[in-house]
């Protein structure tokens, strides 16, 4: 321990635990009472060691003289008979007493006689004989013991603040009375426990400091019990009420965590920004994919009615071919047949021609027009039944 850690908590009065005196009648009311600086008292030691009722003594004596001296100057001799039977009750009450103890529950006493220790009595009514005096009682319940702990520094170098709660019981009372007191043991108490926590403390960081708050750490319990062993005291239990660094580390721990809570909050954030990108670049694939599968399927419709043209304009050559083959062909047999047919559609043109009379069209030479007309006629004069027409062309043929 530092010096100057023991000056400051040689200002600081720790003690919880006290013996007092008070009469045996009073015993279980006393071990449930703080005294007036709030200390609980493990330890009674009774103020009346005698336990005959002396009142009662003093009184039978009295009534026994004041009755024979007032029996004799009143000349009453049954004043005197009076006070022979009166005062040996009252001395017998007196001395009757003496052979009762009550011993509260919780608590055990210690039987001397003539200074001597003799045993140790349980609760109860006992009768003893007036020789054996109850020199003490001391309470069997558990006790807590509260240990502050100030700065007690840790494995990286961190002064901590402790608040451990300690229960203890006292399991042999001769060894606990006649080996220390209560308010020495209540300074041992402090200083073994204060030096374990010491050392426990220094073993862990100042974070599994933070999460010792309401930790039970009944490791340490086996040397706390081997020095306590001489006193007949055993502690039941250990827990940790408070514990917490310096305010300052406290705030540069709150510091960091909220860096890296921002710190994990941004890294989502660019994990959530880069996904979305990812997300985008997909979708923008997969809308370029759908754009060049469409372009190919117009691509190949247009092909196809490409080709289809094509052979639709194959199909119309040929046939056009065909057709023009089969004009020639018949225009080379039937010569005739089509210069008449050739003026027929000159004669229709000419006709229509003829029926617009705004119309101004020269075709050919002006003699053209007059021979067209002649032409006219004469077909009309010299029409042929259609019959004879056909009985020719069959005869041509």
């Amino acid at each position: 321990m530092d010096p100057e850690e023991a000056s400051r908590n040689e200002t600081i009065d720790y003690s919880q635990l006290s013996q007092i005196r008070v009469p045996l009648e009073d015993a279980a009311i006393a071990f449930t009472t703080r005294d007036e600086n709030g200390k609980l008292p493990i330890i009674l030691i009774p103020t009346q060691l005698l336990r005959i009722r002396n009142e009662l003594v003093i009184t039978a004596v009295l009534l026994l003289i004041g009755g024979i001296v007032a029996g004799i100057l009143l000349r009453q001799p049954v004043l005197i008979t009076l006070a022979f039977l009166i005062s040996p009750i009252l001395l017998l009450l007196g001395i009757y007493r003496a052979f009762m103890v009550r011993i509260p529950e919780g608590a055990k006493a210690l039987l001397t006689r003539g200074g001597r220790y003799v045993r140790t009595i349980e609760p109860g009514l006992h009768f003893l004989p007036p020789w054996f005096i109850v020199s003490h009682l001391i309470t069997q319940r558990e006790i807590p013991f509260d240990v502050p702990l100030v700065e007690a520094p840790t494995s990286n170098n961190v002064r901590a603040n402790i608040d451990t709660l300690f229960t203890f019981h006292i399991y042999d009372p001769y060894q606990f009375v006649f080996n220390i007191s209560a308010s020495d043991f209540d300074q041992v108490l402090q200083a073994v426990c204060q030096d374990t926590l010491r050392a426990f403390i220094r073993t862990i960081t100042s974070n599994e400091v933070m999460d010792l708050k309401d930790a039970t750490v009944n490791h340490i319990l086996e040397p706390l019990n081997a020095d306590m062993a001489s006193y007949g005291v055993e502690i039941m239990k250990i827990k940790i009420v408070f514990a917490q660094p310096p305010a300052a580390f406290m705030r540069s721990q709150e510091a960091r965590q909220l860096a890296i809570l921002q710190q994990a909050e941004q890294e989502e954030a660019q994990a959530l920004a880069i996904r979305r990108q990812k997300d985008a670049d997909a979708l923008s694939f997969q809308q370029v994919l759908a754009q060049v599968e469409r372009d190919k399927e117009i691509l190949r419709l247009t092909l196809e009615k490409a080709e289809m043209r094509r052979r639709v304009e194959e199909t119309e050559a040929e046939t056009e071919e065909f057709r023009l083959a089969r004009k020639e062909e018949r225009i080379t047999k039937f010569p005739q047949a089509w210069a008449w047919e050739r003026e027929l559609v000159r004669l229709e043109v000419a006709r229509a021609l003829a029926g617009n009379t705004r119309a101004m069209l020269q075709v050919g030479e002006a003699s053209d027009i007059t021979r067209a007309f002649l032409v006219r006629d004469i077909l009309q004069d010299t029409a042929v039944p259609p019959a004879a027409t056909e009985t020719d062309n069959s005869d041509a043929a």
